[in-house]
Formats: C-alpha cells, sequence, structure tokens
C-alpha cells in the first residue's frame, strides 16, 4: 500500500466507512493536484468536510514521511533498521534506553525508546501505537515513551524505502539513515562469534577518504586492507561516543579503480558536535586548564583517580602517582576537552615523569608549582592535537591526545595565506 492509498484508508476509517473509498480518492486527488496542499492537510480538510472527527486521523496509521515535529499519539507499522542501548542514570539508578534507525516504505527516521514493552531486535517489524515525535539536530526522530504499546508483526510485513545518501567520511554521523561512502581500507581485522547459536565473520578496522577516517564494522561481508571500496547502503551507529559505519550482506560493496589522496588537514570543532570522530586533527589555542591537572594519585589495580588511599572498587590501597593535563582547546567554531597522559605531559612541560616528582618534592610547600608552570606554558598558545575524540550528552567533546605540537603565528598565517591562494583570491 502506497502513502495515497493509506491515505485513502485513514480518511475511510476517521469517517466510519460512511463515503465510499472511490469518492474519498476523487477527493484526494483533487485537494493535492489543484490545490496544491499536503496529504496530511488534505486528509484533515476532506474529513472536517464531510462531518468527520479530524482527531479520528490521530489513531489511523501514518507514513514515516508524513511526520512532523511535535505530534503526539502517532500510530505507525515499521522496519527496525539498527537499534542500540545506552545507560543513563536518574536520581542514581541506572537505567537502559534505546535508539536506532526505523523505517517504512516511505522513507526512514531515527527514533528514541525509553521504554520497551517488547524486546526489538535488527530486521523485526512492529506496531507502534501512542508514540510522538520532536526535532533533534534539525531532523524529526519519533519518541517511543511510557504510554507507547509495541506489537510484533509477521516478519518483512513492512518493506522500506531505502533511501541511500552519498557521504563523505566527515559528514557521518548516528542519526544519519543509510549511506553511500567511497574510501580506502586502512587497516582490518577478522574474527569469527557465535550470535543467537550461528557463527558469524566479523571484519573490523579503518575506512579512510579525503576528509577524515571512520572505524567500521562489517558483519560476514569481507574486505581487504588497502582496497579502496564504494559501499552503499550501510549505517552509522556509536562506539565509543565516536561514529561507526557498519555493513552487513544487504549492503553493496564493490571496489574501485581510483585513487584515495588521504589529506591530513585540520576540522572544525563544531563538526564534531554529537558525534565525535576518530584520529582527529585540530588547531585551536589553549584557554583553559581545568581542575585536575598535574601530578594525580591513581588507584594501582584499576588505574581510578583517587583523592586519598582509598578506591571504591579496591578498598584501602598505595596510590600510585601519575600525571596528566586537562586542557581546553578553542578553534573558534567550539571548544574540546584535551587530555594529555602522562607522556604527553611530559613532552609539554619538556621534564621527564622523574624530574617532576623530584621537584614537586622539593616545592612541597607549593602544591599549585605545577599547575602554574602547565598554564605558563600552554595558557593563550596556538596548538595542534590529534587523537580520538568522543561525543557525550553528558561531558561534551573528549580528545585524548595522542600527538601535539605547539604552532606559532607565522605558521598559521602561512597555512591561511596558501588556504586564499587555493581558493583563487
Amino acid at each position: 500500500m502506497d502513502e495515497f492509498e493509506r491515505a485513502v484508508e485513514s480518511i475511510y476509517v476517521a469517517l466510519n466507512g460512511k463515503v465510499e473509498k472511490e469518492r474519498i480518492r476523487k477527493e484526494l486527488r483533487k485537494w493535492i493536484t489543484q490545490y496544491g496542499v499536503s496529504i496530511s492537510e488534505a486528509k484533515r480538510s476532506i474529513v472536517s468536510n464531510y462531518g468527520g472527527d479530524v482527531r479520528e486521523l490521530q489513531n489511523s496509521i501514518k507514513a514515516v514521511n508524513e511526520l512532523s515535529a511535535g505530534e503526539g499519539r502517532v500510530n505507525l507499522r515499521v522496519k527496525v533498521l539498527s537499534i542500540n542501548p545506552k545507560e543513563y542514570e536518574v536520581d542514581g539508578t541506572k537505567k537502559i534506553m534505546h535508539y536506532g534507525l526505523i523505517g517504512d516504505e516511505s522513507g526512514v527516521i531515527p527514533f528514541t525508546a525509553w521504554k520497551l514493552d517488547v524486546e526489538l531486535r535488527k530486521g523485526d517489524c512492529v506496531e507502534i501505537t501512542n508514540a510522538y515525535t520532536k526535532e533533534w539536530q534539525d531532523r524529526v526522530t519519533l519518541v517511543i515513551g511510557q504510554n507507547t504499546r509495541l506489537k510484533l508483526l509477521p516478519p518483512d510485513s513492512v518493506k522500506v524505502k531505502m533511501e541511500i545518501k552519498p557521504s563523505k567520511i566527515v559528514e557521518l554521523h548516528p542519526k544519519m539513515g543509510l549511506v553511500e561512502v567511497v574510501g580506502k581500507i586502512m587497516s582490518v581485522d577478522e574474527r569469527e562469534i557465535e550470535v543467537d547459536g550461528v557463527p558469524r565473520k566479523i571484519y573490523s578496522g579503518i575506512i579512510a577518504d579525503d576528509t577524515g577516517e571512520i572505524i567500521f564494522t562489517s558483519w560476514d561481508v569481507p574486505v581487504q586492507k588497502d582496497k579502496v571500496l564504494k559501499i552503499s547502503g550501510a549505517y552509522v551507529s556509536t562506539f565509543r561516543g565516536m561514529p561507526q559505519l557498519v555493513l552487513d550482506n544487504r549492503s553493496h560493496v564493490e571496489e574501485v579503480d581510483r585513487e584515495i589522496e588521504i589529506k591530513d588537514i585540520p576540522v572544525n570543532i563544531e563538526s564534531l558536535e554529537g558525534k565525535g570522530g576518530l584520529n582527529v586533527l585540530i588547531e585551536g589555542v589553549v584557554i583553559d586548564i581545568k581542575d585536575g591537572s598535574g601530578l594525580i594519585s591513581r588507584c594501582p589495580e584499576c588505574g581510578r583517580v583517587l583523592t586519598g588511599t582509598n578506591c571504591p572498587v579496591h578498598g584501602k590501597v598505595t596510590p600510585k602517582p601519575d600525571l596528566r593535563i586537562k586542557a581546553i582547546i578553542d578553534d573558534g567554531t567550539g571548544a574540546v576537552l584535551a587530555l594529555f597522559n602522562r607522556e604527553m605531559s611530559e613532552e609539554a612541560l619538556g621534564m621527564s615523569f622523574h624530574e617532576i616528582l623530584e621537584k614537586a618534592k622539593e616545592n612541597i610547600g607549593y602544591p599549585s608549582m605545577l599547575v602554574d608552570e602547565i598554564e605558563e606554558k600552554l595558557i593563550a598558545r596556538p596548538i595542534m592535537v590529534r587523537g580520538n575524540v568522543s561525543s557525550d550528552p553528558k561531558y561534551g567533546l573528549r580528545m585524548f591526545v595522542n600527538e601535539f605540537r605547539m604552532l606559532n603565528l607565522e605558521d598559521i598565517a602561512k597555512k591561511a595565506e596558501k588556504m586564499l591562494e587555493e581558493m583563487g583570491w
């Protein structure tokens, strides 16, 4: 049943069968073609004109592409294209919500489920009753709440319109639908696991194009290192706060004869909001050094940062000294918390860990000595940092730095000049 026929059916139901379907079809065509209104507006007008209750339309099954933000009492019949769990905490109690993509023959929409009264898996067809919609990141999202009811439908009873969007890797984020990517396989590992008693092969690694890199996972679809592949019908999920490209036997994968130039260019911090990134290069200025920088104590068993000698997991321990820097870097489009481990912090300070410990002992009455030195060396300094960036609704963007370099204004000016030349200025 296409979108037009679904609209006819919902009008027929709202009018309690008092108007013949053929008459409804003619009226609906007239409203759409002659008056130029949307199907949803035409439905309301026809029901109203025949003395029906427009509110009854809310009880009918809607198509995904009919949804708009701010709707309540939404009923759908859809197929689950992806579903992911996420843990959150309310009043000290840990709970699980789910998010992913669902679709029908009219399109695909992201969803968030705060409660599931049936277990859903990828590929399930389900009838959703009394959900609602909202807008998130400029896109309509379906919300399955406490009052939503779910009913599993027969397998493959819902067909999905597979609209595939060609995308660059830098554009990929978990709220997208199906995507098409052309990239070079930079690394790949193969392993076998068992799912519901069935052995599955997983190929995972890194794929890159001229805009960036992303982790990929391929279920049962073999890929080889250094091959340039065109992947159609993959989707994007989240892995440790970063986007991950996922493909399976429903994705189309072909080798293409194309050179991929892997460029080493900085990205805007703003572009990482809500998705994070793998092996990201950022150029900006250090604007703050956060509390918790400098010498710290860790549990020797689990590595947790301690404020005393008690670990919440391992009890009383002998803390192990460590070193870190937590710097806020701003590039004019946004800010990221950059975490420097011991090795990176030693390099930033120009001292070995042993030298830092000795200096701390000599200045035992000056506990902020090391933090003051970190601020003196880094605050207001231009810097290039590289690392994996995770995005978290609570903590924002965090980069675990694996490479950095202090910049100078002359370097930045030369880069700006070169960019303007390339733009023809």
